[in-house]
């Protein structure tokens, strides 16, 4: 049975096109104790990685430590494909506090003045820089869903030093980038025996664990 409605949504789903229902059948009858945990599987490909997994081609996903954070972009700055990344490209970010003297160059998310270390896969809202929106409309604009590290940074800063915030972007594929973040947090607890001020206490917890 469940072979049967596997094969069957997924020709709905795909408007018709591909293998028929019949043949879709046949194969998924042969490990139908397994059905769950495959639909499972191609759930998560699905969300984390979009599509692009879905393919018999070998895909090579480069390392994100050979990758280079941007230069620092104040918070107000207006995004341009000079900054080396397309508007919806997932990937970690960090915020740094510099009133003067901004550091040139590719930012370090080791920096004293980082105060936050993030990340987002959230395609369908611009990703990193849809963070960045959401931050500046938490600190500036109250606004009704909060967006945790804004709420954070009124937490700790007057909301008028958002003007000496900077944030620099780290692109990378979907796939990578929540281990990543949590690589970037770790390095930082072992650098300076905390996390970034406004990163909330379940990341320290998290960190903890991973340094266990």
């Amino acid at each position: 049975m469940k072979a049967k409605i596997l094969a069957e949504n997924l020709v709905k789903g795909s408007g018709g096109h591909g293998i028929k229902q019949d043949i879709l059948e046949h194969i998924f009858a042969q490990h139908e104790d397994k059905l769950d945990d495959l639909c499972y599987t191609f759930r998560k490909v699905f969300t984390t990685s979009g599509p692009d997994f879905f393919s018999t081609q070998k895909i090579d996903v480069q390392d994100p430590w050979q990758l280079k954070f941007t230069k620092w972009h104040h918070i107000d700055e207006p995004w341009s494909s000079d900054w080396g990344f397309d508007r919806k490209d997932a990937g970690c970010y960090i915020y740094g506090m510099f009133k003067d003297n901004v550091p040139q160059g590719e930012a370090n998310y080791l920096d004293p003045s980082v105060i936050y270390i993030g990340e987002s896969r959230a395609t369908t809202r611009n990703c990193m820089l849809g963070r960045r929106t959401d931050f500046k409309g938490t600190v500036r604009n109250n606004r009704l869903s909060p967006y945790g590290c804004g709420t954070a940074f009124k937490n700790n800063f007057d909301k008028a030093l958002i003007d000496n915030c900077y944030q620099a972007y780290l692109p990378m594929h979907s796939s990578l980038v929540k281990d990543h973040e949590m690589d970037l947090l770790v390095k930082y607890y072992k650098t300076y025996n905390k996390i970034p001020i406004c990163n909330p206490e379940s990341d320290l917890r998290r960190v903890l664990l991973r340094c266990k």
